[in-house]
């Protein structure tokens, strides 16, 4: 459970550079984006609350990176005037007495598989495996392909597309394609922060997957990111049942990500 990173001290701070993620995504997001689908987000210390009720999951409608229950208390009453389901995401095992006494007044129900959080340090000496696919950055004159296939490959409506495309170009951010030939067919995008790199956007489109795509996109971010001079990356996964492989968490293990927690999905 112990980070890769001193600089890390606890969960929360692996969580950070993701949080700074979703509070830029929302910047950048027009405001016109932002009223058509509700897009909201409330940054926190080291968390934030993201909700975007056209998007159902977990992924951007919770709160994550919070470790007090004044935290909590603030984040859950801004969250509970959003529509939809919402989530909690909390490593549950290094939780607080007080925070898990919080959760059970609050009668919150774990649900779904948790969300591993991995990290990888830059100076990991590791050769990919040999891959044949080939990545490429999104252009700017790509960036509603680009949230077409997130889309598409998140099984997403694509009234969203404007939402994934509004990163594309932006500061702090690089997005790339993974190609079949000159075709894209899937999608990584990572965000830059203080020599510490998020993954975040990766998926496959379905008739495609099981190439090497998904190990592509990875390694090209990593390439991306030791060039910009990062020390550190950091991503999530969800954890499958024993009996069922997620390709993306092992993807990221072969690729020398660590597992250093999980945290756990609480509904409300």
């Amino acid at each position: 459970m112990n980070s890769l990173f001193p600089v890390y001290g606890a969960p929360a701070h692996e969580d950070a550079i993701e949080a700074k993620a979703f509070v830029d995504w929302h910047r950048v997001c027009s405001s016109k984006v932002q009223d058509d689908h509700g897009f909201q987000c409330l940054p926190l210390e080291r968390g934030c609350a993201i909700s975007l009720p056209d998007a159902p999951g977990p992924t951007l409608n919770r709160i994550f990176g919070v470790s007090t229950v004044e935290e909590l208390e603030e984040a859950f009453t801004w969250m509970s005037t959003k529509a939809g389901t919402k989530f909690l995401q909390l490593n549950i095992e290094s939780a607080s007495d007080e925070v898990r006494h919080w959760i059970d007044a609050r009668g919150l129900d774990e649900q779904g598989p948790a969300w591993a959080k991995l990290v990888r340090s830059s100076e990991l000496d590791l050769a990919p495996p040999p891959n044949e696919m080939t990545c490429r950055k999104v252009r700017s004159t790509e960036r509603e392909l680009f949230g077409a296939i997130i889309c598409s490959g998140f099984g997403l409506s694509e009234a969203l597309i404007p939402v994934w495309a509004s990163i594309v170009g932006k500061d702090d951010w690089s997005c790339f394609f993974a190609l079949d030939g000159d075709r894209p067919i899937g999608t990584g995008a990572m965000y830059s922060s203080e020599n510490t790199v998020w993954l975040g956007g990766g998926t496959v489109l379905p008739a495609f997957r099981d190439r090497g795509a998904h190990k592509a996109l990875i390694s090209a971010r990593l390439d991306e990111g030791k060039a910009r001079g990062a020390s550190a990356f950091v991503v999530e996964a969800k954890i499958s049942p024993p009996s069922t492989a997620s390709v993306s968490y092992e993807n990221l293990k072969k690729l020398g990500f660590q597992h250093v927690y999980s945290r756990s999905n609480f509904v409300f």
